[in-house]
């Protein structure tokens, strides 16, 4: 079997990422494939792990988590071979956590309740992290796009960017 990815699968792909719980046979419907080939594609793309997962996206404010914030973090050089991103990754309300380049090592995306609770969580789970030698927090007053990852990519359309603005300025 081939990892190469056609038409069909980007359209699949597509329609799972703007709802991963849509039934196999609308899939069907709307790539205009039968539900066994469609089933037989995305047992594939599992496979290969091209589909990792599938994952409810859930609203933080209806469960009690609505201050959304990214904290930049900065390493002790040398880091005494302790592992920084996994105590990231154990950090309360912590839902990414990213090596970046650039002045900070971290990217660390986190929910709370409010600015008192992260304030907690910087304060009694972050900064005690014995290689963590600062922190920067932004926090985030109005979301305008979150959504699964690859979203965002033009790879699901078969159209490269040049495609599309083209397509966007003959309108």
């Amino acid at each position: 079997m081939s990892t190469k990815i056609d038409d069909y699968d980007r359209d699949i792909l597509s329609i799972l990422l703007g709802g991963a719980a849509t039934p196999k046979a609308e899939i069907a419907r709307r790539v205009g494939l039968a539900a066994s080939v469609v089933s037989d594609r995305i047992r594939r793309l599992e496979d290969f792990g091209i589909i990792k997962g599938y994952e409810a996206r859930l609203d933080g404010r209806a469960l009690s988590a609505s201050l959304l914030a990214f904290i930049f973090v900065r390493e002790l050089k040398p880091n005494q071979n302790f592992d920084t991103a996994g105590a990231l990754t154990r950090v309360t309300g912590v839902e990414e956590v990213h090596k970046i380049a650039g002045e900070d090592c971290f990217l660390v995306k986190i929910r709370a309740n409010g600015t008192d609770e992260l304030a907690v969580i910087l304060d009694m789970e972050i900064n005690p992290i014995p290689t963590v030698a600062g922190v920067r927090t932004t926090i985030v007053l109005r979301t305008a796009l979150e959504g699964p990852p690859l979203s965002g990519t033009t790879m699901f359309s078969g159209k490269n960017i040049k495609q599309q603005h083209e397509e966007l300025e003959s309108l």
